[in-house]
């Protein structure tokens, strides 16, 4: 379901588990059914934490939608800028990178027995140790800068330099922006992800810079 969707099932039915129902968690569907949704705290508590993804989500929506006019010069420092080029965008981002790394291990124990003689027995233990695996994030601090002519981003690790026309494809979610540059591809977090996208369209669009 959409945010908008699941607040509004979950506001109306909500007493009745049908947002419960709907994702797919039917003793909690029913167990709201019997109670009323839970005497109407789980209700009011699942209200709330729709309602907070929903209005996020909106809004999120509409910053995106807002697109820029014209883009404002930024002072780049640490950027050298080339001749005609002028700066749009400087902000601290991170290059963040998901690994799926070995976190720790599980020792499950077992064995067999053989009785010798009445009260005796003999056994030989056995284990098998299993080794758990998980996505972990990493974050690269570094500055991002956008230009008339380049995306470029200078940290740690994940830099790059590159013309806004090598750009294949960008995406943007709350956290951050996702660009495609051929077969590389880099995510990075910002402070403002619509904000970013919508100046790195502009420029990419060749939307007019705001004179001085």
């Amino acid at each position: 379901m959409s945010p908008a969707v699941e607040f509004w099932v979950t506001l109306i039915l909500g007493p009745f588990g049908v947002h419960r129902f709907a994702k797919g968690q039917i003793g909690m569907g029913i167990l709201y059914l019997l109670t009323m949704g839970l005497f109407f705290v789980g209700w009011i508590a699942d209200c709330i934490k729709a309602g907070k993804v929903y209005f996020s989500d909106a809004r999120y929506s509409a910053e995106i939608s807002n697109k820029p006019r014209y883009l404002v010069p930024t002072p780049a420092p640490g950027l050298n800028l080339n001749s005609g080029e002028i700066c749009v965008y400087c902000e601290n981002a991170d290059y963040t990178v998901t690994k799926n790394r070995v976190t720790g291990h599980i020792h499950e124990s077992g064995g067999t027995s053989v009785r010798v003689v009445p009260g005796v027995r003999v056994g030989r233990s056995t284990g098998v140790t299993r080794t758990i695996r998980q996505d972990i994030t990493e974050h690269y601090p570094g500055t991002l800068y956008i230009t008339n002519q380049r995306i470029v981003f200078s940290g740690s690790k994940g830099t790059f330099n590159k013309q806004l026309s090598a750009i294949t494809t960008m995406a943007v979610n709350p956290e951050g922006i996702e660009l495609q540059f051929g077969s590389s591809y880099y995510s990075l977090r910002v402070r403002n992800a619509p904000k970013c996208i919508n100046i790195l369209e502009g420029a990419v669009n060749g939307l007019p810079i705001l004179s001085a």
